[in-house]
């Protein structure tokens, strides 16, 4: 038995000849969905083109592959032990493999043209269910932020999957809506699906993957996240979903090719409107402009034109909480202390918030797990004393249970 072999064995028994197939080809440089489905139609299968070898692929002048792809199989690899070695590293991640033909490959990425063969996924994606993808600019400013937060909130509570990049910005405050909504949410990375990558948003990843969704990744392990993959992970961001959304985006913004993909693959397509000197809402008022995309401030404005259920709690306008007279409000207990925010209003906190509240930058976010070891509290009893908190005005939270100082 090949050391790949044993190694994919170990990780978790029998592979079957069709992820071994797709691992391996997808695996070659140069092999891309397009070029995978030339050579799945020249042979009938993945696997039958694994079994007849580089020199066989090579000889097809149909398949019209790329010079990196001629030179690599050029050199007779052994295709089998690629694929394998993928399968063991993907386990090692937590990841499993869904290929093309599986059951539980999402039926609407199944009918965009040329589909990814393979996805590895680590957590639980779903065949059916409704999706809608949240994408903007990695550098997105507070209003943004807040809007992608609110916007996966509001599909939560609707039931509705949250779709995005896993990226700093607007992706990752996506997720973080959805979560926060008690949903689930669906990250496609630009590289492998062993990669964490932003650094900082591997707790965010890990609590979207264990919580209902999952993130996903049609590249191999150990693929680093370079420039030409992200086109590639927008296609499939697109593919999964019924619609995608732009919130904030410049002009030339890797948020509107996957605008772009969406109109090439029948998706409804929104986006969030903007001031017009604001180089973050060039991309969506250039959308609107052009009428490829509904303007929408709301999850519900996105149900609706679906025809999809709104829950009551979208569909009531929030009301503002009615303040008690002041002889109504309790004094505060001796054991309290106080603290002056920024904007100069006294805040009455315990100790222990206050000394959380010190811990805190104005600049650099800290996460909450990085401040219940300093404060010796659990992270749940830490994220609820930063909540009281940010109500109070002297914090805010970024996604990824990030906070600042206010």
């Amino acid at each position: 038995m090949k050391e790949a072999t044993k190694s994919a064995a170990d990780a978790g028994g029998v592979v079957g000849p069709d992820v071994v197939a797709a691992c391996a080809l997808a695996a070659v440089p140069g092999m891309g969905a397009t070029s995978l489905a030339r050579v799945a139609q020249a042979f009938g299968s993945l696997a039958e083109a694994l079994d007849a070898g580089p020199d066989k692929i090579l000889k097809r002048p149909e398949l019209k592959l790329r010079q990196q792809t001629v030179d690599y199989l050029s050199r007779k690899p052994d295709l089998e032990e690629l694929g394998l070695w993928a399968v063991a590293a993907a386990r090692k991640a937590g990841a499993r493999v869904v290929v093309l033909g599986d059951p539980w490959y999402p039926p609407l990425l199944r009918e965009i043209d040329n589909p990814p063969a393979l996805l590895y996924v680590r957590g639980h994606l779903a065949a059916e269910t409704r999706r809608v993808a949240i994408v903007g600019s990695r550098d997105a400013d507070d209003y943004g932020l807040e809007i992608a937060k609110s916007l996966g909130d509001g599909f939560a509570r609707a039931g509705v999957q949250v779709v995005s990049g896993g990226a700093r910005g607007i992706d990752a405050a996506a997720h973080a809506g959805a979560l926060w909504g008690t949903g689930s949410t669906i990250a496609v990375l630009g590289c492998g699906i062993d990669i964490v990558y932003p650094p900082e948003n591997g707790p965010l990843l890990d609590r979207l993957a264990t919580g209902g969704g999952a993130v996903v990744s049609e590249f191999t392990p150990g693929t680093p996240p370079a420039t030409p993959n992200f086109p590639r992970r927008n296609r499939t961001i697109s593919g999964l979903s019924s619609a995608v959304i732009v919130v904030r985006a410049a002009g030339r913004s890797g948020a509107l090719i996957t605008a772009n993909h969406a109109a090439q693959q029948g998706r409804m397509l929104f986006a969030v409107p903007g001031q017009a000197t604001d180089a973050l809402s060039e991309g969506p008022n250039s959308l609107l402009t052009m009428g490829a995309a509904r303007a929408v401030t709301s999850a519900r404005d996105v149900l609706q034109a679906l025809g999809w259920p709104v829950p009551q709690s979208l569909l009531v306008e929030p009301q503002e909480p009615s303040r008690p007279a002041a002889p109504d409000w309790p004094a505060p207990p001796p054991a309290q202390a106080r603290a002056t925010e920024p904007g100069g209003e006294d805040q009455v906190v315990d100790e222990k918030s206050l000394e959380l509240w010190r811990l805190l930058d104005l600049r650099s976010p800290s996460h909450v797990d990085e401040l219940a070891v300093k404060v010796q509290l659990s992270a749940p009893e830490v994220l609820r004393r930063l909540s009281e908190l940010e109500l109070k005005g002297m914090c805010l939270q970024r996604p990824g249970k990030y906070f600042l100082r206010r």
